[in-house]
């Protein structure tokens, strides 16, 4: 355990960024194996999987066609289409519990304000071809469906031969040279007579493989046609294509194409993704969701019993993310995965609440709910003589999977969810005592509301969410160690840096998981999100894996995190880390250009006064025109009678920066509210209208005025910014000022201080420390956020430095900005290197921008 008190800024260490330039940094890691230690949890390193950004269809699922049951046109159950005069129609919900008004029907994000439903939609993937004199026309049907999940079909007229059916695969099918696809497709005959010749092309028309014909006589039964195409060639935008060599009316449905899968498993995985998955070595597996599992309707919440069975006996859903799984990576097939992956099962199952928070099961009649879930716990555990276990059985399975968790629902926020969860525990604890019940939290935070209704001693384990930006991790080191302990554990399910898709993220998120090392007698589980993206359909900015048809790449923080699980400790151990030269306290935190600007509003300044720190006038401006001005950034700026005028309604912010910059100093001026929704705005510490921190007179609507921030530099953390309520009327004038220190600022107005907050210089250098038992070698985790590499002393106090060789992994890059792509998919890996070890002070460089793991033998450990 690091003891905290001995460190500056509630962190592990502070680099000298104001260090004199011939000064070299130096850091020191102590470390003492005599003190009390705590256990890591051999659980902390777990993925979770949902569908989101396409990860399974066009993803980890291997199928290549893409709505291949023509089922993405059904329109969502549980909601309405109205007709808009473009063609497409708006979506809502077809109704809300009694009692919710009208005006709370708004769907959720991310469909609020994009609740349209397109019926084009209904054919994506598909496109007819006549060519060569050919005819034929296409539409979807409902009648004669091939079976009961099957609810639409394709109906195809051919009235001269040679029609061909193309299907262009989620962005295109990736073919390989010499490897052979799986064809599986279903036709009703109808009248058509002739032969239906499936292969695939190239966008150019080029055959790109072997063929599969059926003889086709005109009938009524469906009839299933399978082969196998051989490749010829290489082509990541291949084509499949079917080709009516004949007449008449037939429909096709279930159009299949598999390639060669992981592991050769049947209705399998892509293999460079699941290899992805395998080489992080996962303790558990959380599915389905995420925002997936509560639907936006009850209706379109997930029911895992309609993912069992054949591929085409499953309907599919639409899901919360905007398009339609289609559930051929169902239930059965995550629970395989655990197995093959050896990695517990973690459920999260529907708790009766969508995520629209007006539209939750009426709690006395949440039964059938309840027992859903307990249903698919009797699935993956249940005796082969019950119901469901039986039927595991019956699908060759007769052994139970490794399900060890079961969450109820996902960030739910009121209070009332405490309820929900208190139904589903007590029926799971009362026939599956050994089941790990999860609550689920908002997406940042407790929501102690619903704790307090269930009470303590009624958790297992609390699912946290934290997506969080640039610089939180370095300034919020000791979050976990300042969180309350009360007999339930945390599962961090859903973390990342979520700001930027880069070195800097990786640099976070080793953080985040020292963190909850150093902390395991609390943090008991983790798992980054999201997990994958296909680059062509990104729902989530920052992703761990991304992908095309054809090529993959794991970003930065994937090795991170490989890294780290391959180098897990037992037990986390006192850790104290100093840097020196100390950051200088007087450095000029909050120095840069500063300037006038307003949000969606046309106002007027008049009387411009700047102070620099000494008090001493260093400019006054009454607006004769614009020359101590740079060009504006934004908006519309004009002077009129010794009135600076800004007219621009619709620009988010308007921005005008004097070219004098400024060290630290004072702000004064005056300004009236012509027209608009909000105020004024009084810029310092700028770069461009990107990145600056400012004064907000009337924000949000003109609701109050605060100190806000939009950015700020990479090693640095603002804080406060605490708001005082109240807008700016219309024709007054105000008299605004800003005064501002190295590090500090407060705006006043009208002479009356408002709002305050200051800038600190964030941690350069963190590092962890832990000891895995059985093999005697101590673990050192740490990160260097700096563009200096850190020369470092490591010492080991309280057993002896074994004799031999350590091992020190690096993983560093020349830029923060740097990452890995499809183009260059191996740029940043880590590189091992062996060091001599002899006493007990070893001397590392750890490189700029980089993590490093070292790992060093000890003997003589004390007992633990």
């Amino acid at each position: 355990m690091t003891n905290l008190s001995l460190l500056p800024c509630l962190a592990l260490a502070l680099l000298g960024a104001q260090a004199a330039p011939e000064t070299k940094p130096t850091a020191r890691i102590q470390i003492d194996l005599s003190a009390p230690s705590k256990p890591v949890s051999p659980n902390l390193y777990g993925i979770f999987l949902e569908e989101i950004n396409h990860a399974f269809d066009g993803g980890l699922y291997g199928e290549l066609v893409q709505n291949r049951s023509f089922e993405e046109g059904v329109p969502p159950p549980g909601m309405t289409m109205i007709p808009k005069p473009d063609g497409t129609f708006k979506m809502e919900l077809a109704s809300l519990p009694a009692g919710v008004p009208k005006a709370k029907w708004e769907m959720p994000w991310p469909w609020n304000g994009n609740s349209v439903w397109d019926p084009k939609r209904a054919l994506i993937g598909w496109s007819l071809h006549n060519a060569g004199g050919s005819t034929g026309t296409m539409q979807l049907t409902e009648a004669n469906p091939m079976n009961a999940a099957s609810s639409r079909s394709l109906e195809l007229t051919v009235q001269k031969p040679g029609v061909a059916l193309h299907n262009s695969g989620y962005w295109g099918i990736a073919v390989k040279a010499s490897s052979a696809y799986a064809l599986r497709y279903f036709v009703r005959p109808g009248t058509f007579r002739g032969t239906i010749r499936t292969e695939l092309v190239a966008e150019s028309g080029q055959v790109l493989s072997s063929a599969v014909s059926a003889a086709v006589t005109p009938g009524t039964v469906w009839r299933e046609v399978m082969g196998s195409l051989k490749a010829s060639a290489t082509d990541p935008k291949a084509q499949l294509r079917l080709r009516f060599e004949g007449t008449g009316t037939l429909q096709l449905d279930w159009v299949s194409l598999f390639p060669p899968t992981w592991k050769s498993q049947p209705n399998g995985l892509r293999p460079d993704l699941a290899q992805y998955l395998a080489g992080l070595q996962p303790s558990f597996i959380r599915f389905p969701g995420g925002c997936y599992v509560e639907g936006l309707s009850w209706e379109m919440a997930p029911d895992w019993r309609k993912t069992l069975g054949q591929p085409t006996e499953r309907p599919g859903m639409w899901g919360y993310w905007q398009y339609r799984s289609s559930d051929g990576f169902g239930f059965h097939e995550y629970l395989q995965l655990c197995e093959t992956l050896k990695a517990d099962a973690l459920y999260v199952a529907f708790a009766g609440m969508t995520v629209h928070p007006e539209n939750n099961w009426p709690l006395e009649k949440i039964d059938p709910v309840v027992q859903q879930t307990l249903d698919a716990i009797e699935y993956a555990i249940g005796p082969t003589t019950s119901k469901w276990g039986a039927l595991r059985a019956k699908r060759g399975h007769p052994k139970p999977f490794p399900l060890k968790y079961v969450e109820i629902g996902n960030e739910h926020p009121p209070a009332l969810y405490g309820d929900y969860y208190a139904v589903f525990r007590k029926a799971i604890k009362a026939k599956y005592p050994q089941i790990q019940v999860v609550m689920s939290m908002f997406w940042s935070g407790l929501n102690q509301p619903a704790i307090n209704r269930v009470g303590d001693a009624n958790i297992d384990i609390v699912d946290e969410h934290a997506y969080r930006g640039s610089g939180w991790a370095r300034s919020s080191f000791d979050y976990f160690d300042r969180y309350p302990r009360k007999g339930w554990g945390i599962y961090m399910g859903e973390y990342a840096h979520n700001q930027r898709a880069d070195f800097s993220a990786a640099l976070d998120d080793s953080l985040f998981l020292m963190m909850m090392e150093r902390n395991g007698d609390l943090v008991k589980m983790a798992s980054y999100a999201p997990l994958l993206a296909n680059v062509n359909k990104r729902d989530w900015g920052v992703n761990l894996i991304e992908f095309d048809s054809s090529r993959s790449f794991a970003h930065a923080s994937y090795y991170v995190q490989k890294l780290f699980r391959e180098n897990h400790p037992d037990r986390s151990v006192k850790t104290v880390v100093t840097t020196r030269p100390p950051p200088d306290p007087k450095a000029p935190l909050m120095a840069g250009k500063v300037g006038l600007g307003s949000w969606d509003t046309s106002v007027e300044f008049k009387e411009l006064r700047v102070y620099d720190g000494a008090g001493a006038l260093v400019h006054s401006d009454n607006f004769v025109d614009l020359s101590a001005f740079e060009a504006p950034q934004s908006g519309a700026w004009s002077v009129k009678n010794g009135v600076l005028q800004q007219t621009d309604q619709r620009t988010s912010p308007a921005m005008l920066l004097l070219k004098r910059p400024l060290t630290t100093g004072k702000l004064t001026v005056k300004a009236r509210r012509v027209d608009g929704r909000e105020g004024f705005l009084l810029f310092f510490n700028a770069e461009n209208r990107e990145r600056f921190l400012f004064g907000n007179y009337g924000a949000n609507g003109n609701e109050f005025s605060a100190i806000q921030e939009r950015g700020v530099p990479d090693d640095c953390a603002f804080r406060g910014g605490r708001s005082t309520p109240g807008g700016m009327e219309k024709g007054r004038w105000y008299e605004l000022s800003l005064v501002f220190t190295e590090n500090r600022a407060e705006l006043f107005l009208d002479g009356k201080k408002v709002s305050d907050a200051r800038m600190e210089r964030l941690p350069s250098f963190f590092a962890t420390a832990g000891l895995r038992q059985k093999e005697s070698t101590v673990i050192v985790k740490a990160t260097n956020y700096s563009a200096q590499p850190q020369e470092t002393e490591l010492v080991i106090e309280g057993a002896m430095v074994g004799e031999g060789s350590g091992r020190h992994a690096i993983y560093q890059a020349s830029a923060l900005s740097d990452d890995n792509s499809l183009e260059h998919p191996t740029k940043l890996v880590p590189r091992e290197t062996v060091f001599p070890v002899a006493g007990n002070r070893i001397k590392l460089t750890l490189p700029a921008y980089s993590v490093s793991v070292v790992r060093v033998p000890v003997r003589g450990l004390p007992s633990p």
